[in-house]
């Protein structure tokens, strides 16, 4: 009798997050892109070739991937005209930040003038939401770049806090060094 005792299920946990270390970080530029910017070490950069299944011809649009994170963040690039015009995408951008909002706990913007050509707008998402981070850059007259961040897990805000803390920095990083050529 002394030697059996009550089994209990053990309690959810969540895996233990190993955070990159930045041994310094890479600028990113290329003779194709009117852009350039800064990122830590730990990220590699592609250059995005089919959205949707259709082959994109602009070598501008690309994919910022942190493998040890399990991450993407994707950036397109338009180029403004008076076909596509400034207010155009900054609604396209507003309309797709929320629709995350029936997943989302709160959408907090966030402008920011970089002080090299550049402005925007970050849009923090809060909660369960599939993107927690999507923003915009611009210069106002002819360049336009959307970027959102994505996980490839399943979106939970108690396990994804630490690693979206974690990668604001890294997206403010970006935002900062972001320079129009």
């Amino acid at each position: 009798m002394g030697c059996t005792y009550d089994r209990v299920p053990k309690p959810k946990a969540y895996p233990r997050i190993h955070f990159p270390v930045n041994e310094g970080n890479i600028h990113y530029h290329t003779d194709n892109c009117p852009y350039s910017f800064d990122l830590p070490g730990y990220y590699r950069v592609e250059r995005k070739t089919t959205f949707f299944d259709e082959e994109i011809t602009d070598a501008c649009w690309l994919n910022i991937v942190c493998d040890s994170l399990n991450a993407t963040l994707y950036l397109s690039y338009k180029e403004l005209g008076p076909d596509v015009t400034l207010m155009r995408l900054m609604e396209e951008a507003y309309e797709l930040t929320y629709k995350h909002t029936n997943k989302a706990d709160y959408i907090q913007p966030r402008e920011f003038d970089n002080g090299h050509g550049s402005v925007g707008l970050i849009y923090y998402v809060g909660g369960d939401a599939a993107s927690n981070i999507q923003f915009f850059l611009t210069d106002t007259t002819t360049h336009f770049v959307r970027g959102a961040l994505y996980f490839y897990a399943r979106p939970n805000v108690d396990s994804l806090r630490p690693v979206v803390d974690f990668m604001i920095h890294d997206l403010e990083t970006l935002t900062d060094s972001w320079r129009w050529e």
